[in-house]
């Protein structure tokens, strides 16, 4: 957050806006002509309250979509005192499954489940740190791509490609990894991470799964969408999502499962950290979409 906060400075310096930290700078006061805005964290003021709380609800989001007839990821809510046989029956039908708190970001506690234990042992984890719990079928994820909204307008979308390395008989793995996202795996601190071992030379067309979770924030990288058609299917549910609900300021999530996209997720606060970092134009695309969110905030 303080890299995102000091870009938030440098664009408010530029604009002559004071800008103040508080709350142990979780929050940025901007004043301009005797106004005040405040930042949350990633989040701007210029949503609706109450579609920005259903954007960061994943179930919440799930129930507006279905009533709208969007084709989104299916979310079941589970609160603790939860019924035992309907969630080995959920199992069971689906035989994997993806459990998650349903407030969460980033990737972070995020399991894939295949056995019965699993789901217990995993849930009461969970229900212990987050209320409720979401889960959901597991899917076999092509891609997923992201879609930044400002002003009811597409500002940018990119795909996201999950880690997934593949050898060439010669590199180690940790040499496969730089070059996948150098950003992300330069630092040791996130290869410490990693069960594996890095100075092991895969061999010619060996593919090795690192997660598979598509968060830039875990190792995913980046890759612009070159594919038209695609990108009008994607811009089509996307502008849909943004009129019916009258969205602002969010990034929308979608994920190519084969034979259908659907609508993966939704944040009110909108992260470009390593996007930044990754994308060959990401500090400047980054800049110019918050530079015009500071601006709407006080026309």
């Amino acid at each position: 957050m303080k890299e995102f906060q000091e870009l938030i400075k440098e664009i408010c310096q530029e604009q002559n806006i004071t800008c103040q930290a508080l709350s142990q700078d979780f929050i940025l006061k901007l004043e301009k002509n005797k106004q005040q805005k405040y930042i949350y964290a990633y989040k701007f003021p210029l949503n609706d309250q109450g579609i920005g709380l259903i954007m960061d609800d994943k179930y919440a989001f799930y129930s507006v979509l279905k009533d709208l007839n969007i084709k989104s990821v299916e979310i079941i809510p589970i609160f603790p005192g939860y019924d035992r046989d309907t969630l080995i029956s959920y199992l069971k039908h689906h035989q994997r499954v993806i459990l998650k708190p349903n407030n969460g970001t980033c990737g972070h506690d995020v399991f894939v489940i295949n056995s019965t234990r699993d789901l217990f042992l995993k849930l009461d984890y969970l229900l212990n740190k987050n209320a409720p719990v979401c889960l959901s079928p597991y899917y076999d994820i092509k891609n997923e791509y992201r879609l930044i909204v400002l002003n009811g307008q597409i500002k940018v979308m990119y795909g996201k490609k999950r880690p997934i390395i593949i050898g060439d008989g010669v590199s180690t793995i940790k040499t496969l990894l730089k070059k996948f996202n150098g950003y992300y795996y330069s630092k040791e601190s996130n290869l410490e991470k990693l069960n594996f071992d890095l100075n092991k030379v895969l061999k010619k067309g060996e593919e090795l799964e690192i997660s598979f979770k598509f968060n830039l924030s875990g190792g995913s990288t980046i890759f612009d969408i070159t594919d038209k058609f695609l990108e009008e299917k994607l811009l089509r549910i996307a502008k849909k999502i943004i009129k019916k609900l009258n969205i602002q300021f969010a990034s929308i999530d979608i994920i190519d499962v084969g034979h259908e996209l659907l609508v993966l997720e939704a944040n009110s606060g909108v992260m470009m950290d390593n996007y930044r970092h990754i994308h060959e134009r990401g500090h400047a695309i980054s800049k110019k979409i918050y530079q015009e969110a500071i601006i709407s905030l006080f026309k």
